[in-house]
């Protein structure tokens, strides 16, 4: 073929077919954006309805020069499959405790209109043979057999026959319908049902007396602890008081169930805090824990000065210790984590000689704020950014900063928590590293090519070189604590309207080995560390308008901020909105489902 094309429309040049078909990669699904995409091409190039994989699900991408060509979804197996279950000689418990060995390979989407011979079977072969592996990595216990269905009135299966899957039979031609019962229909459409082993004795492993020690979820040092399981309102009740015990009618605990439940219906500030809780009824003031009046036989709101007086009396290292403990339980605990500082100017403002800028750490991907500082008068960033790392627990985690925080004594803080750093821009302000970046020769570099995108009235490519520079005829150059590898990121834009193009270089240095990751690893890890932005302090601004908010006294900024950062964590974790006013509208005409998301 002298030309390929990707399910997009956009044409890729190929050298040939049997270049592309051996050349072609395997990448699993892991960023929220990827994955929507991906959610999305599965629903306009495969003829089913998707409304998503259930169960333990993983998303595959054939990739080939930085462009998608096919999608692998993979999902949990089937419950019940007649001719399979023969096959396996499992009884019924030990069908209904395995389930989870099993996969499904519930959508295989070749997106190029034209595509070479052999590319469907090497794409199903190459995500075959990590398929255990991630699902080991993603949910705690591999895979020991692979399942697909195939429509025999539209398809023949070529793809499977050729990747040495096994045909079963039929299905008897049954559908459940929707809703909560099961029921089944008969839709007199049966389906062919091919299986691959990916062990040599998974026939054995389904139906033996025991599960194999290989497949048994791992030990429970992997699994979630019980802080996961804890609601964010048991959390706020294991806050130390700072008021004295007389007098005491709310505890913190109400107060800030309160404010973060009137975050997430939209209120801002300390007065309509206020208002959010005197439209609260009975039954929300009971669950989140207000007081009992014995003259008035009613449970009752505080006022908007009380709210005040905790917002700006409450240490803020509390509050923060305590929100971003709920957060981390929730966290895979696996994704990069992108530190940043924002100032919050409308309290700046109000200050003579002051500003108040917060420091956090963000979670690539979903936006999960995990720790929050605020940096002390008569300094920068750069060592709060070092303070709020050596109070989080980011073991194992690449850490993105920019190039404020390209520092020798940052690189060591990031190193000696077990951390590895990606400084993902190298300036003028480190100019004897700068040079040394640019002198470099990256020819010998590793490459990977993005794929063209549009957006913003502006097309976009992305490529990046990543070069070791780990070894000892590195020495003298690019001296930086426990740098690994340097890398270069080359942006081409173009802008639609005018036509006019540009070229922006960007360059880096990793602590991360060669071996842990490649130009794609960084290429993603460098452009998800503006996630700190886009979905924190954009809607910290613009939703919750902070840079026009006058508060200013004492500690009402930073805990202000904190309930942001929390309300925003809980939209995040949600999963149903794309947009947090789409969230706040709903949770407004909802608003227990707003308490219901703290005390549950």
């Amino acid at each position: 073929l002298s030309r390929c094309y990707s399910g997009s429309g956009n044409r890729l040049g190929c050298e040939g077919s049997v270049t592309l078909v051996r050349d072609v990669d395997i990448q699993l699904v892991r960023t929220a954006d990827e994955r929507r995409r991906w959610d999305a091409l599965a629903a306009r190039h495969h003829y089913l309805p998707f409304n998503g994989l259930f169960g333990k699900a993983l998303r595959h991408v054939a990739v080939h020069d930085g462009t998608w060509l096919a999608l692998v979804g993979w999902q949990a197996g089937a419950f019940k499959v007649g001719v399979r279950d023969a096959w396996i000689g499992w009884s019924r418990t030990q069908q209904f405790s395995r389930l989870h060995l099993i996969a499904h390979n519930a959508r295989y989407v070749l997106l190029q209109e034209e595509r070479p011979a052999n590319l469907a079977s090497r794409v199903l072969a190459l995500s075959l043979r990590r398929l255990s592996g991630d699902m080991r990595a993603a949910h705690g216990f591999p895979v020991y057999l692979a399942e697909s269905f195939v429509d025999p009135s539209r398809f023949r299966g070529t793809c499977y026959r050729a990747s040495n899957w096994q045909s079963l039979g039929f299905t008897r031609g049954f559908a459940r319908e929707p809703g909560g019962a099961a029921r089944w229909r008969h839709h007199g459409l049966p389906k062919e049902v091919f299986v691959h082993p990916l062990t040599d004795d998974a026939r054995a492993a389904l139906c033996a007396a025991e599960v194999p020690a290989s497949g048994r979820p791992d030990s429970p040092d992997a699994l979630p602890g019980a802080d996961a399981f804890r609601s964010l309102h048991e959390f706020l009740r294991d806050m130390e008081d700072f008021r004295k015990p007389r007098g005491q009618r709310y505890s913190l605990a109400f107060y800030f169930t309160v404010m973060i439940a009137a975050r997430l219906c939209g209120y801002r500030g300390v007065a309509a805090f206020g208002q959010f809780a005197r439209l609260l009824d009975q039954d929300r003031l009971e669950a989140a824990g207000a007081f009992w009046s014995p003259s008035r036989r009613c449970y009752t709101a505080p006022g908007p000065s009380t709210f005040h007086y905790i917002l700006s009396s409450m240490p803020p290292d509390v509050l923060d210790d305590t929100l971003g403990a709920w957060t981390r339980a929730r966290s895979a605990g696996t994704s990069a984590v992108a530190l940043d500082g924002k100032d919050v100017r409308g309290a700046s403002r109000q200050l003579d000689g002051e500003r108040r800028i917060m420091v956090a750490a963000v979670e690539h991907g979903h936006g999960l704020v995990l720790g929050q500082t605020q940096v002390p008068d008569k300094t920068n960033e750069i060592p709060a950014v070092r303070r709020l790392v050596s109070g989080l627990d980011l073991s194992g985690r690449p850490v993105t900063v920019d190039a404020i925080h390209v520092q020798q004594e940052t690189a060591r803080c990031i190193l000696a928590c077990g951390a590895d750093y990606v400084m993902t821009a190298v300036k003028d302000n480190q100019p004897t590293l700068h040079e040394d970046l640019r002198a470099i020769d990256w020819s010998e570099a590793r490459h990977v090519g993005g794929t063209l995108e549009k957006a913003h009235g502006r097309l976009e490519k992305r490529d990046c070189d990543l070069l070791d520079i780990s070894g000892a005829a590195w020495d003298d150059t690019c001296v930086l604590h426990g740098r690994r590898q340097a890398f270069r990121i080359t942006r081409y834009r173009e802008n639609i309207k005018s036509g006019e193009k540009s070229v922006d270089t960007a360059l880096g240095l990793t602590s991360l080995a060669a071996g842990k990751a490649g130009p794609g690893d960084i290429a993603e890890m460098v452009r998800n560390h503006w996630h700190i932005e886009n979905r924190l302090h954009y809607p910290r601004d613009f939703t919750y308008d902070e840079d026009r908010c006058r508060a200013r006294v004492r500690h009402l900024p930073r805990n202000l901020a904190a309930l942001s950062n929390v309300a925003i964590s809980l939209v995040r974790l949600d999963g149903r909105f794309q947009h947090l006013p789409e969230a706040h509208r709903h949770f407004a005409a909802r608003s227990h489902e707003a308490f219901d998301a703290v005390l549950n």
